[in-house]
């Protein structure tokens, strides 16, 4: 079972057999090896096919325990519990605190070798233990305050989370009931090549006698990106990078494979975005998009949205539409002369002629539409949803006029 909760921040990845700023994901998995000291617990370095990373190694540095979720909270050193079932499941990191209103177990990890990555976005399998090392199977739910820090005194917060359910609400005392939680964020940092991670879950306010274990760690590798709220397009904003990078799960990526003066059709990314290709990119809820470095094929389709990536780009080659607000709707206008800079991770549009009206948008919200046109404000041209103007009486179904949806009935 996975839960996505939005949160402050938690992004990490590592490669291996792929370039270093190609791989997408890094995770860090346990084993104890039959003893309960930090010395006992073996870090294993793996990306996401469950292949070691090379040049790339982990070692867990401490465990402690104290209460609160305050940055400034005391830790103390501390043993990890034992017993019945986390004797079997030697995967599983469980402090042996105090079990007290607002305690907490916290662990720190030294990450060598990695090079080139972002924070933002991490998944974290959390479990629900019992004083004797078995799990816990009552009724009572069990909530837990996830804090997490770049760095190991703890004066960079990435992630923030109160209040997440880690058990499911019975079972039996030999079940495990790891709960998969996603953690995205509103911060993106930069990670270096030795990274600390300090991972701290306190028991709730709300929750009965509970002990956490930690049993993986996911790390992503990516950016984090605003958009803006408009009319005519759920949350929008446009993406280039200097990596091949896939969306988040909860946005939806198209480039432009057709363009001209009069209209643009978009359709939804078949893969990776190309490195320093634009998309454009939409999400239903309000909230940040995040891009993750991917190693998948890439849409080799002929994308009129272009990007310098990483760094700025001069719009000088040819005739472009910047993407800007109007109103309350998304539109692509003309790129004024005076300003032909393009900013860093963002794209434009390029077209075959040069144009002197703004491109308005509309993506529609009709389950089975693979494309959208979108077309001149001022005209009363008409067009089907592959993009192929209409004329005359026009039978049911949906078009797109003056960049709008139209319902015939």
């Amino acid at each position: 079972m996975k839960k996505t909760l939005l949160g402050t921040a938690l992004l990490l990845a590592l490669a291996q057999a792929l370039p270093m700023d190609a791989q997408k994901q890094v995770r860090l998995t346990f084993n104890r090896a039959g003893g309960t000291a930090v010395s006992n617990v073996t870090v294993k370095v793996t990306d996401e096919s469950g292949n070691a990373i090379d040049g790339v190694t982990a070692t867990l540095q401490s465990i402690k325990q104290g209460t609160g979720t305050e940055t400034s909270a005391a830790a103390t050193d501390v043993a990890l519990l034992s017993g019945m079932e986390l004797n079997t499941h030697t995967e599983i990191l469980c402090a042996n605190y105090d079990n007290v209103k607002n305690s907490f177990a916290e662990f720190t990890f030294k990450i060598s070798g990695l090079n080139n990555f972002s924070l933002n976005h991490s998944d974290l399998q959390i479990a629900a233990m019992n004083l004797y090392g078995r799990f816990q199977n009552s009724k009572d739910q069990r909530y837990c305050d996830v804090r997490v820090w770049g760095n190991e005194n703890k004066s960079t917060l990435l992630a923030s989370v109160d209040g997440i359910l880690v058990d499911k609400l019975g079972g039996d005392y030999v079940r495990d009931n790891t709960i998969d939680w996603e953690i995205k964020g509103n911060t993106t940092t930069p990670a270096a090549t030795d990274q600390y991670i300090v991972v701290r879950m306190a028991k709730s306010d709300r929750s009965q006698g509970c002990y956490f274990g930690l049993k993986q760690i996911t790390l992503y590798n990516g950016y984090r990106f605003a958009t803006t709220a408009t009319s005519n397009i759920d949350n929008v904003a446009t993406f280039s990078a200097s990596k091949p990078v896939t969306f988040s799960s909860d946005a939806t990526a198209y480039i432009a494979i057709n363009s001209n003066n009069t209209q643009v059709t978009l359709s939804p990314l078949n893969g990776a975005l190309a490195a320093g290709q634009g998309a454009i990119v939409s999400k239903a809820t309000t909230g940040d998009i995040y891009a993750y470095v991917s190693a998948e094929t890439t849409d080799s389709r002929n994308n009129q949205l272009v990007g310098g990536g990483d760094a700025t780009k001069e719009l000088t080659d040819g005739n472009y539409y910047i993407f800007n607000k109007k109103g309350d709707d998304a539109v692509f206008s003309p790129l004024n002369n005076t300003s032909t800079t393009l900013a860093a991770n963002k794209a434009a549009l390029k077209t075959a002629t040069p144009g002197g009206q703004a491109l308005t948008l509309d993506f529609g919200s009709v389950t089975g539409i693979n494309t959208a046109t979108t077309a001149m404000p001022a005209t009363n041209a008409t067009f089907d949803l592959s993009g192929r103007k209409v004329n005359g009486k026009l039978p049911a179904g949906l078009y797109i006029k003056n960049g709008k949806k139209l319902l015939i009935k």
